[in-house]
């Protein structure tokens, strides 16, 4: 089976919207805002269930002045042309709505004010309970349940970190109630960070 050279056009073109999208959603989230300063590169691994193969995000920040950056994004998968298709789309768009929702959004304002052992309802009526200290990617984070009463049969797995040099949470795995247990459908992670005055 062919693809015609319209169709090896369109590919190219949605994978770069739907990089668009995240980096629309790093700007509104405030991030080059409150960008500490210096040189840093953050790696993201995407996993999902109906994929085989992971996609990996990678953002690097260089700083040419003390307001101006360059800004390096690279996405890499592999796959066949149909999982190229659905696949990379399909996890780049959830990983946007995921992000961007109001749940991680309400958190992301109270990061310094957030302790394990402790139950925060947010505005939504979804609750995130705060359970351990940890480290992702040599960052600190805090991890716990994201859950949310819209979504009965299913569950976050969240870690948060107030490095600012971050861009997106250094974990976000969608878990969805199958029988007694949970299956991960959905995961973002951290998987490499650097960050140089």
């Amino acid at each position: 089976m062919s693809i015609s050279r319209r169709g090896r056009g369109i590919l190219p073109l949605l994978v770069v919207f739907a990089l668009a999208g995240l980096w629309a959603l790093a700007q509104q989230g405030g991030f080059f805002q409150n960008y500490p300063g210096g040189a840093s590169k953050s790696v993201y691994r995407i996993t999902q269930e109906k994929s085989v193969h992971p996609i990996f995000l990678t953002m690097e920040i260089q700083p040419v002045s003390a307001d101006t950056f360059t800004v390096r994004t690279i996405n890499e998968v592999t796959g066949t042309r149909a999982d190229l298709e659905r696949g990379v789309l399909e996890g780049l768009a959830r990983a946007q709505v995921e992000v961007n929702s109001d749940a991680i959004t309400a958190l992301r304002r109270f990061l310094n004010d957030l302790q394990p052992g402790n139950t925060y309802v947010l505005p939504n009526g979804a609750r995130f309970e705060a359970q351990t200290r940890d480290k992702i990617a040599g960052v600190d984070v805090i991890r716990g349940i994201l859950t949310d009463p819209k979504k009965p049969t299913q569950r976050t797995v969240l870690a948060l970190t107030t490095q600012r040099a971050v861009p997106f949470p250094p974990l976000l795995q969608v878990e969805e109630r199958r029988g007694l247990g949970f299956v991960a459908v959905f995961t973002l992670e951290l998987i490499e960070f650097s960050l140089r005055p």
